[in-house]
């Protein structure tokens, strides 16, 4: 039993890093899919964005669905369709079959982002900060892949637009399989009717569940940046047209992340989202000085900085929340998380898209920086402060 346990353990964060990676393999491909169909830069943002958009209300009914119904089902649909979303890439010849191709990537990633990581720790009940670790790990690992293999296959494979789709699709098929012959990992379902609830934290752990959700929020809107039209800017302001190099880019943040996260994962919750809020400032910097005097060292040196940022800032707040949420609350508290994490995702990329019509690429994304630089300002006052308030509480209770 526990050996069974463990595989399945190991096989469900698998799952999600191939999930993440199907995701975020069209990144280094928009331009090419901008080349052939004509869109602009505000077009691009709105096809990766409708990912988010059609995740978050996934998430929240399938975190509430998988409390109630059981975290195996909910992981089965998921997949199938994450595997839909790849095969309609495959048929995308218009800008409606890419809408609907990252619509299906985004349901399945609303199914599964949530439920993954809850199952991941009801199959390591005892060691919740591994648990914790795993899931962003796959998910840090899967978003770097991605981009990494599409640009790869793109650039130096047959049918570029085709064979990353197909081989993901592939990829799929060990954890659909081992999801399958898995037991379910809740032991006791929430009962009674259902109806569609809007995610709530409980307010004994509302102040910390907001720190670790802004932190979030800010770590993943760079991140998004970095998946969608990061490799436009590389391309259109740097004249590198490599889609391995501009998908090695994304790779590197997100590699960076994971080790990050492995090499400090015993780090305080607190220095963790501090510190790396602060490298994400940094990294988003080094990006823009890299334009002007033309440096893919600079740029190859920021991308690193800002995934080790994005890294450090992600999982204190995962910890963070992970570690507060009430065990029946799990689904949907870490749903609701997922839920602010995946606004960042898409709401500021599609701000960046259509600001560039009007400023050009390089002044929308150093908007963007001014306004992340606020952002960590201010959480590096608050973190503290609120995070001794919410101990001095607990101490008097």
């Amino acid at each position: 039993m526990h050996k069974n346990s463990n595989a399945a353990f190991w096989l469900v964060g698998y799952s999600l890093m191939i999930l993440m990676a199907g995701t975020n393999i069209p990144s280094p491909l928009y331009s090419v899919y901008q080349h052939q169909m004509g869109f602009s830069s505000g077009i691009i943002s709105l096809i990766f964005a409708v990912y988010a958009l059609v995740l978050i209300p996934s998430l929240l009914v399938f975190g509430q669905l998988s409390d109630r119904f059981g975290r195996k089902k909910v992981l089965l649909i998921g997949l199938v369709i994450a595997a839909a979303g790849s095969a309609t890439f495959v048929f995308a010849t218009n800008l409606v079959w890419l809408f609907v191709a990252r619509g299906l990537q985004g349901l399945a990633a609303g199914m599964m982002s949530g439920t993954a990581t809850a199952a991941l720790v009801e199959l390591r009940p005892d060691h919740r900060k591994t648990a914790s670790l795993v899931a962003t790990i796959a998910t840090a690992g899967g978003s770097g892949v991605g981009p990494l293999l599409g640009g790869i296959l793109a650039q130096y494979a047959p049918s570029p637009l085709v064979l990353p789709y197909i081989v993901h699709i592939i990829l799929f098929i060990p954890g659909f399989i081992a999801i399958l012959i898995m037991s379910e990992t809740i032991k006791s379902k929430s009962s009674g009717s259902w109806r569609l609830q809007r995610p709530s934290v409980p307010s004994t752990i509302r102040m910390p569940f907001i720190m670790g959700a802004v932190t979030s929020f800010a770590a993943w809107s760079v991140m998004a940046l970095f998946m969608s039209l990061l490799p436009s800017y590389i391309s259109s302001l740097m004249g590198i047209h490599n889609l391995a190099v501009t998908g090695g880019v994304v790779f590197l943040v997100f590699v960076a992340s994971a080790i990050m996260q492995f090499t400090l994962k015993n780090l305080a919750f607190q220095t963790s989202m501090i510190s790396g809020l602060s490298l994400l400032i940094i990294g988003l910097t080094g990006v823009l000085f890299a334009v002007p005097i033309q440096s893919v060292l600079l740029l190859m040196i920021s991308a690193i900085i800002t995934g080790l940022g994005q890294g450090l800032s992600f999982m204190g707040s995962m910890a963070l929340v992970n570690e507060v949420v009430p065990e029946s609350r799990r689904g949907d508290v870490v749903s609701s998380l997922y839920v602010i994490i995946y606004t960042g995702v898409g709401l500021p990329v599609i701000g960046i898209g259509f600001i560039a019509e009007w400023i050009g690429l390089y002044g929308a994304i150093f908007i963007f920086a001014v306004f992340i630089a606020v952002l960590v300002i201010l959480m590096a006052v608050l973190i503290p402060t609120k995070m001794k308030q919410e101990m001095t509480a607990n101490s008097m209770t």
